[in-house]
Formats: structure tokens, sequence, C-alpha cells
């Protein structure tokens, strides 16, 4: 119950010369500082950085698996985020006695897993995920406000009424539809942590439908199939359009990269949306399979989409494009927007320095017109051509001055 809204070490091969992985996660408060959810898990393996970010979907492999993205490696590390709050990590026993951080060194000895990045076993879950964090991460009050199940601040009322059956309680329900899991996975600590979100939400209802998921999601991850606990009006899953909802969907869904990719599914069965008969996935959207896009150099890539090739017509090229609406909202190659009023002559993008790259730079600056007004110039150089746009209604382009 640590609520923390750094960036922190979630686990990290620390030792034993095993092949390294580290898991990050950065946290966030979501209208309240007394709980904090994950915003984006961060997979660093083989060399790679791998962003999994809060609402966007998107050797390792990064695949949609239910209603989660799974990144796993050739040698059994597997990390899911379902893209809002829930992370799973995973690792094969070969890692025993070799991890480090937020979740434990995995000696089979609970009662060490409170182990500082400096080796000290602490009592205190704050000082213990503290010592964790990120150097890096600045931003401002990340720091944790408060410690343990005390930060909910429930009332007496409150913890009443979310143990009830009707809330949290439906998880130890000993004639409920999870009562079929209790043996293999004790319902204690998540009734515990359904009544603290629920206490800090005001009883929202997504928040108990969120913290009910992440009980039933572990239930199947251990084999053990709920009875069905949504119903209409409570906790429904709206699918997306060519899809609906299945209880037991497969863990493979069929892709248009691979449609048979069902067969011999190494993931159980979970609850998702599945494509209907005759559709498949194409970018995390079902399509006709005529409509399915075509894999290139190792891409797939939709149908439609434009793709950018080299000198040699083989490789594809990624690019980025960076914006400017009038002359005062901004958007940066790397997403962000911004306002400025402008200046006499802006550089809104060159190559620096001493680059291998050709070279160009792109300006815009107002420049004189008549005895009290001004025009906007767009210029563009590059390999001794010169271009100037008149950023007026009616253009007049010029090319080397000409």
């Amino acid at each position: 119950h640590f609520q923390g809204t750094c960036t922190y070490v979630l686990s990290e091969q620390c030792q034993n010369g095993l092949p390294y992985y580290r898991v990050e996660g950065k946290n966030e408060h979501r209208g309240s500082t007394h709980v904090s959810w994950t915003r984006l898990v961060k997979v660093f393996v083989h060399g790679e950085s791998i962003e999994l970010v809060k609402g966007r979907y998107g050797e390792a492999k990064v695949t949609r698996s239910g209603f989660s993205v799974i990144v796993s490696t050739d040698f059994g590390l597997m990390v899911s985020y379902d893209m809002y709050s829930y992370v799973q990590i995973a690792v094969p026993y070969t890692y025993q006695n070799s991890t480090c951080g937020l979740c434990g060194n995995f000696n089979n000895r609970p009662g060490d897993d409170f182990r500082t990045r400096q080796g000290e076993v602490v009592s205190s879950d704050v000082v213990f995920a503290n010592s964790w964090k990120i150097s890096g991460d600045d931003e401002p009050g990340c720091e944790v406000q408060c410690s343990g199940l005390a930060c909910a601040g429930c009332t007496a009322a409150q913890t009443a009424l979310y143990r009830n059956s009707g809330h949290c309680g439906i998880l130890e329900n000993s004639t409920g539809p999870f009562a079929a899991c209790h043996q293999q996975l004790a319902p204690g600590s998540f009734v515990d942590s359904c009544v603290y979100d629920l206490c800090v939400s005001g009883g929202y209802q997504p928040i108990l439908c969120q913290a009910l998921n992440v009980y039933s999601s572990q239930c199947q991850q251990n084999g053990i199939q709920p009875q069905s606990w949504r119903r209409s009006g409570f906790c429904e899953i709206p699918c997306p359009a060519n899809s609906h909802y299945e209880a037991q969907g497969t863990g493979c869904p069929s892709t248009c990269v691979n449609p048979n990719s069902t067969y011999n599914c190494p993931l159980r069965n979970q609850e998702s949306c599945v494509c209907n008969s005759g559709y498949l996935l194409s970018g995390g959207v079902c399509v006709p399979h005529s409509d399915c896009g075509c894999s290139f150099e190792g891409h797939y890539y939709h149908s439609g989409e434009t793709v950018i090739l080299d000198a040699d017509c083989c490789r594809p090229n990624s690019f980025a494009t960076c914006w400017i609406r009038g002359l005062g909202s901004y958007h940066t190659f790397d997403g962000v927007m911004y306002q400025y009023p402008g200046a006499c002559r802006l550089i809104l993008a060159k190559v620096m320095g001493f680059s291998n790259l050709s070279h160009f730079m792109v300006t815009v600056e107002k420049v004189p017109q008549g005895p009290q007004g001004f025009s906007n110039v767009l210029r563009f150089e590059a390999e001794g051509t010169q271009v100037a746009i008149e950023m007026a209604s009616r253009s007049t382009v010029k090319v080397s001055d000409k």
C-alpha cells in the first residue's frame, strides 16, 4: 500500500550473470493524493526500451492478450499491463535469488522482501519503496504523502459498507461467484485493497469493478474460472465494433499477422472482447479478413498505410511531424503542444552541429510590408536551394529568391 507517484524499479536482475532486465513503473494520482495508480511501465531488455502507457495500445515481443498488453522475452520474462493500473511481472525460476526492486528478491523468504537498494532490510514500506525511486524523476510532490492502509482514512461505517457482499465482500462470499478460487488464492488482501480504493474514491463503481477484475484475472491465471459476476448495469464491458465479450476468451487472439494464433496458445483463457467470425485484429481493431494489411521487413502495416522507403526501396523509415498553426500554436516532433506568440524570426527546425545527415533549416519570420504592415514568410533551405512561402490567403512562393 505504497502511494508514491515517482518512478520506481518494480523488478530488476541483480546478480548471477543471467540475461539482464529491468521493469520500471511510474505512478500518478487520480483525484486523490491518498492513492496512486500505475500510469507508465518501462521494460528494458536486450538493449531495447519498451514503454507501455496508460490508454495507448500499441528478442522481445509485444502482443495483446485479453484487455492487456504483454511484453515477453526469449529468456522467460513476461510483463503484462492492463493499460489502466494493473501490472504483472512473471520470471522463470532461474531468476530465484537474482531479483530486486518493489517486487522483492524472489528467495522464497517473505520476511526479507523489504530490502532497500542499499541492502538493508527495513520494516517501513515507505522507506523500502522510496529507496527504489529512479533518479531523474523530478516531478514535484511525487513522494508519498502517507503510509499503509491508514492513508484511506476509512470510517467504521465505510468499512462495513464496502465489505458487504454488494461491494468488496463479494470476493470472499463462500457462495459467491469467486468461491471456487478461495482455496487457491486467499481473497483477504484483495478485499482490503478493494475497501481502501472505495474509501478513497467514495464508492465509485468503476473502481470496484477494477478491484474485482484483478482478483478474477488472478483466478484465471491459476487455471480457475470464476462464475459470471458481471451483469447488466454492474461492471458491463462494452466491446468495440465487430467484436463481442467472452468471459473465457483466448489469450492469443487471431490477428492479420497470425490468423492461427489461437492454436497451441501458451496463455490461459481470460475475459476479453473477441472479434466476430470472419474478422481479425489489425492494430487493435477488428477488420474483415479482406481488409488486412501486409507485413514487410518484419513490420505490419494497416491497409492504406503509407510507408517511406530508403534509397534501396527495401527498408521502411519512420518519420515524425512537427506542425505550427498560425504563429502561436506549436506541436513538436515528440508530440508536445505549447503556445508562443512569436518573434521577428524563429528557427522551427534544423540539423544540429556536424551531423552526417543532410542539412536543412526551416524558419519563419516577419517581413516589413508597406509603411506599417508585416507579412509572415516561411523559409526552407536545403542543399543550396531556398524556398520562401508568404503565409497569407494568397501565398507567393519563391524558389532561390527568384
